[in-house]
């Protein structure tokens, strides 16, 4: 699986709106995934990150299925261009692992083995 991870600041006069039918592709991407999910920065409403799960297996699927849709990213970017002022992160990384801190005992059942517990 893989994360593609977007930071984005937007133009000043832009909103959050503005961005949304801009970004919305035309099409699906032909690629099982989670999201994106879309966040806006609490301190700042010019910040906006876009976060999407891809399921794939490996790399070169990944690098396939950016292949077909390559032709409607740029026509999706460059509609992006006009809202924002930058793109600060851009990135896909690979997950290596998961983890669930939200209990007590989720955090001891994922406690990887070779970390010993608090004392």
């Amino acid at each position: 699986m893989f994360i593609s991870v977007l930071a984005r600041r937007l133009k000043p006069g832009k909103t959050y709106e503005d961005f949304v039918r801009a970004w919305y592709p035309d099409k699906g991407f032909g690629v099982p995934m989670r999201g994106p999910y879309l966040a806006r920065s609490l301190q700042d409403e010019r910040e906006i990150i876009a976060v999407g799960f891809v399921d794939l297996d490996s790399a070169d699927d990944l690098m396939a299925g950016m292949g077909q849709v390559a032709a409607q990213e740029s026509v999706r970017h460059e509609r992006i261009d006009e809202i924002i002022e930058s793109t600060e992160l851009r990135g896909i990384y690979e997950v290596v692992e998961g983890f669930d801190f939200s209990t007590d005992e989720s955090v001891a059942r994922s406690r990887p083995p070779d970390l010993d517990p608090p004392t």
